[in-house]
């Protein structure tokens, strides 16, 4: 049975989200990281849509991707088919190396929170996740 606050709803975690998923039985999926949810709630807060501001991220568990060690996160499904829908926000940051890494939440065609993808230009692995909000800029021009 799927269990979850009403408010959940209203946050645009589809009928079952985080611990309550119907499909969290099929894939591993764990807490997001302190750096993890700082790049996620930074972004979320870059949003125009207000709905996402202010997301409880405890709810939200996310299991990594296969792309190479850049970071990208796949959120837990909502619906037991999830597939792109639209991109959220995005932000540049450069990793330790110095190489620009882009980050962007991604929303499945339901408007549930679908992927954290994550990008670093030269297709290495990330060596690190900003460590403040102000690591996080809204534009790759900025970096220089």
């Amino acid at each position: 049975m799927c269990r979850k606050p009403d408010w959940a709803e209203n946050w645009g975690l589809g009928r079952c989200a985080g611990s309550w998923g119907p499909y969290h039985g099929r894939m591993t999926y764990r807490l997001l990281s302190a750096k993890e949810a700082l790049v996620v709630r930074v972004l979320l807060e870059r949003a125009d849509d207000q709905r996402w501001h202010g997301l409880g991220l405890e709810l939200l568990r996310v299991k990594d991707m296969d792309d190479g060690g850049m970071g990208s996160l796949s959120f837990q499904p909502a619906t037991p088919d999830p597939r792109f829908g639209a991109m959220l926000s995005e932000g540049w940051f450069k990793d330790a190396d110095g190489t620009p890494v882009i980050v962007s939440i991604n929303l499945d065609r339901d408007d549930n929170i679908f992927e954290l993808d994550s990008w670093k230009v030269d297709y290495s692995p990330l060596l690190r996740l900003p460590a403040s909000a102000g690591d996080i800029l809204n534009c790759p021009v900025r970096m220089r």
